[in-house]
């Protein structure tokens, strides 16, 4: 099926017409070893990417009724394997704030963590789209080195 157009009036994307501008945005702006994350789209308006273990993916997420997107590096694998991962990331929270100044790690739903910041979204425009391809692609250059010690020490 064709879309008729592929941007609504006034600069707003559709949901999958944003996400699909924003895994292509953080693709470009990605060092070349990074550009070989596997994308899904989960229920709504939220996209996830990852470099091989899906359970910790970077997301973002819209969040329609706050007016915020959510931009982050989420852990939703095992209970036990997120609670290393947050054990993992905590004291490493310094250093990626000096990149990252907004993220913040926290325990989440059903055991699940995230290591995320919110950005205003009351709507999905140029200027969303923009700003959140700088801030994913941001946290993939920042923190996929650490996930890649995370997985390498525990599999050591």
């Amino acid at each position: 099926m064709v879309r008729a157009a592929r941007r609504q009036s006034g600069g707003l994307h559709s949901p999958a017409d944003f996400f699909i501008g924003l895994r292509k945005g953080v693709k470009s702006k990605l060092p070349q070893e990074l550009r070989g994350f596997e994308t899904g789209r989960g229920r709504g308006r939220l996209t996830k990417f990852h470099f091989g273990h899906s359970e910790f993916h970077y997301e973002a997420w819209h969040h329609t009724g706050a007016g915020r997107l959510e931009v982050g590096l989420h852990f939703e694998g095992p209970g036990e394997l997120n609670q290393e991962a947050f054990d993992f990331f905590r004291p490493r929270m310094v250093e990626i704030k000096a990149t990252l100044p907004r993220a913040e790690l926290e325990p989440w739903d059903r055991g699940w963590s995230r290591l995320y910041e919110t950005l205003l979204a009351p709507q999905l425009d140029e200027l969303v789209l923009h700003t959140a391809t700088e801030r994913l692609a941001a946290y993939m250059i920042t923190l996929q080195p650490l996930v890649t010690i995370f997985w390498n020490d525990r599999n050591a």
